[in-house]
């Protein structure tokens, strides 16, 4: 079940980026033309934002985010699982503090319109703590699958990085 989920959570990145893709082409050829179209820079930010939200989960479940290993690397075994379970518990706090933060944020902008689209701009402030939910829910599922130490790691196959 959880593969399929994150298959389909690939498909949707791909999808929305598309999205975001034909929604710029679309209003760029439209002012082009003479023929604008209001509504396309506004769909684009809301594709964009789930897009982006999206790939960072991804990232986190397959380990691929930016990090910086030389004090990692320098520090004996168990000073490393003490720094990987500090990195764990900061990235865990942040990411539930921004989420609920974003949740206000998306609750309050309900009303909104976004303009020509007519849509609520709710929905581009939502993705943000949808994302960070997201990201613990990944983050606690590679600490059950791969221990605290590979939790933030690359995943990797034969000795090589998946990324």
């Amino acid at each position: 079940m959880l593969k399929f989920l994150d298959r389909t959570e690939e498909i949707a990145a791909v999808a929305l980026l598309a999205g975001t893709v034909v929604a710029v082409l679309a209003g760029a050829i439209g002012r082009s033309v003479g023929h604008p179209v209001p509504a396309g820079p506004e769909i684009a930010q809301l594709l964009l934002i789930w897009t982006c939200m999206l790939g960072a989960d991804l990232m986190i479940k397959s380990g691929g985010h930016i990090r910086i290993s030389a004090l990692p690397d320098a520090l004996p075994p168990i000073g490393r699982r003490v720094l990987h379970l500090v990195c764990v518990i900061c990235m865990l706090g942040f990411l539930g503090y921004c989420g609920w933060l974003g949740w206000m944020l998306a609750m309050s902008n309900w009303a909104r319109e976004m303009g020509a689209s007519g849509l609520s701009y709710g929905w581009v402030t939502l993705a943000f703590p949808v994302g960070c939910a997201l990201m613990i829910l990944s983050l606690l599922r590679r600490i059950l699958g791969h221990g605290l130490l590979y939790s933030i790691e690359p995943e990797t196959r034969d000795g090589e990085q998946l990324l």
